[in-house]
């Protein structure tokens, strides 16, 4: 009798068990879950909403120079020259960061370094909502002999990296990644002016943008002679900085006294 009561039992145990996975089967399955933005932004490498990328090459594109072009029309009072362009951010449109040359429109007035936010709408408006200046005069294209000459393109050149990178080997604290070419001036060696990126070696450092002087010797020598960072301060120092000649024999000298 006992042994006819257990079958009794696992035969329901069995029934029921064959009930509940034809249940589950028809259940639809819960889908996947989807990954938050940021997460997926860290996996492909891809820029996320909000965050600046860098561009890949410095060159202004003639589609920029209209946004930039746009933005500027009603500026007063300050030329501004789009020389290398930075990054961009997604936002509700699209903010543009380059560097410029600034020069305020008055007699003996000399150009120097600026850093501009330029945001683009979604309908294809333009404005300026940023601008930050430096106080390093801004190199002429005049092929002067001794002066600083701005180059065709402000895309690095393989000589000034290898002098930026010969000249970091001894380098503590901070860490420079070129970004564009401002200048470059012939003495006993090379200068080289760059743009960089400059980030202080640790933890949890932001990454600023200077402009670096490296002199390169006829030895194959380098050092970093000179390094300026972009603050609201300089936009007075703008004002007054010397003429383009004499920061180039100020520079010159340094070079020659560092052989």
């Amino acid at each position: 009798m006992k042994k006819i009561i257990v079958l009794f039992m696992c035969i329901a145990l069995l029934a029921a068990s064959m009930t509940l996975l034809a249940a589950c089967d028809k259940q639809e399955p819960e889908p996947a879950e989807t990954p938050a933005v940021s997460d997926a932004a860290e996996e492909t490498g891809e820029a996320i909403v909000g965050g600046w990328e860098n561009d890949k090459s410095p060159v202004i594109t003639e589609e920029f120079r209209q946004v930039f072009e746009k933005a500027a029309e009603k500026l007063d009072g300050v030329d501004y020259t789009p020389v290398a362009y930075l990054s961009r951010q997604v936002v509700a449109g699209t903010n543009h960061r380059v560097l410029c040359k600034a020069v305020t429109v008055v007699p003996g007035a000399v150009p120097t370094y600026a850093i501009m936010t330029v945001y683009e709408d979604l309908t294809g408006n333009a404005e300026i909502t940023d601008v930050v200046r430096s106080s390093v005069t801004a190199a002429e294209n005049l092929e002067l002999a001794g002066g600083w000459n701005e180059p065709e393109s402000p895309e690095v050149t393989e000589q000034a990296k290898a002098a930026l990178t010969k000249a970091s080997e001894t380098l503590t604290g901070a860490e420079y990644t070129p970004i564009a070419l401002l200048a470059s001036q012939v003495v006993a060696g090379m200068n080289y002016r760059m743009l960089c990126e400059s980030k202080a070696t640790v933890p949890g450092a932001q990454a600023e943008y200077v402009i670096v002087t490296v002199y390169a010797d006829l030895q194959g020598n380098a050092e970093i002679t000179d390094v300026i960072a972009f603050n609201a301060d300089a936009d007075a120092q703008a004002e007054a900085a010397p003429a383009e000649e004499d920061v180039s024999t100020d520079v010159s000298e340094a070079a020659n006294d560092g052989e």
